[in-house]
């Protein structure tokens, strides 16, 4: 497999990037070239230059250390966020599509009804009900996209629950824990990291759209949804902050998309249930 991988000009571009996003979080306080929230009133809208490789913002601060700053709230914001709904998500629908009975019964309504609004209003409602910061944000995430994961997670369990090697195994005296674990856990992973791994794109744009709009990060904290809120009232005098910023945000979203894409390629034909 890791064979495939490297040889996948997708993973190699994929996995680059997101290697160059990561060292960037880790790193961000010294790769800034200045305080990210230090204020210049005599520096306001300042063109790139010396000391500010993609100049300031209306109030003096320099748009390349906030933007690094910023990938430190959306990009760690969004991996904690999709780390929690893939475990969230993986156990409860592990859970459901092998018990099955009731429980099922209860999951997949929830699941349904969940799944028929747009996740992103959900996440908004809750997200607005529960206040602006960034953590009641990443809690209205969480609870409205674990059910993606879930749904799959159960359709796996399901198929899998019937094979002859699960039948077998609980008729030798398998306990259920036992089951999930060395049975179940296997043909279900594959296909939650790829299906991980891709919707992290849809985590990060869900989150800077909600800071866009106010219900993320609180000034003047960096964040790159409430850049381009505050970039967007400078488009004629300062339009490479508002550039700089969308291109961050595709770049990230992309990334991950070409590092599921890879990996799917990978496991197949062990991923089946994303095709």
């Amino acid at each position: 497999m890791l064979n495939k991988l490297f040889h996948n000009p997708l993973f190699i571009v994929g996995a680059s990037l997101v290697l160059f996003f990561v060292l960037v979080l880790i790193l961000g306080p010294w790769l800034s070239p200045q305080d990210p929230i230090k204020t210049n009133i005599w520096n306001i809208l300042a063109p790139p230059g010396a000391g500010y490789p993609l100049g300031t913002d209306e109030l003096g601060r320099c748009i390349l250390s906030r933007l690094i700053a910023g990938s430190r709230t959306t990009l760690g914001a969004a991996l904690v966020v999709e780390a929690l709904i893939f475990i969230l998500g993986t156990l409860i629908g592990v859970v459901a599509g092998y018990l099955g009975g009731f429980i099922d019964a209860v999951v997949l309504t929830i699941i349904d009804i969940l799944l028929a609004f747009p996740s992103i209003i959900l996440a908004l409602v809750i997200a607005g009900i529960l206040g602006s910061g960034l953590t009641n944000l990443m809690l209205a995430m969480v609870s409205v996209y674990w059910v993606e994961h879930a749904r799959i997670a159960r359709s796996i369990s399901r198929s899998v629950r019937e094979k002859e090697f699960v039948l077998s195994s609980r008729a030798l005296g398998s306990g259920t824990l036992r089951i999930i674990r060395l049975h179940i856990l296997p043909h279900v992973l594959p296909n939650m990291l790829v299906y991980g791994t891709l919707h992290i794109s849809s985590v990060i744009i869900g989150i800077s759209s909600m800071s866009f709009i106010g219900l993320g990060v609180k000034p003047p904290a960096p964040e790159w949804g409430a850049l381009l809120a505050e970039g967007r009232g400078y488009m004629r005098e300062n339009p490479h902050m508002l550039i700089a910023t969308i291109a961050c945000i595709m770049l990230s979203a992309v990334c991950f998309q070409l590092l599921g894409e890879a990996l799917r390629d990978a496991l197949s034909p062990r991923v089946s249930h994303l095709r």
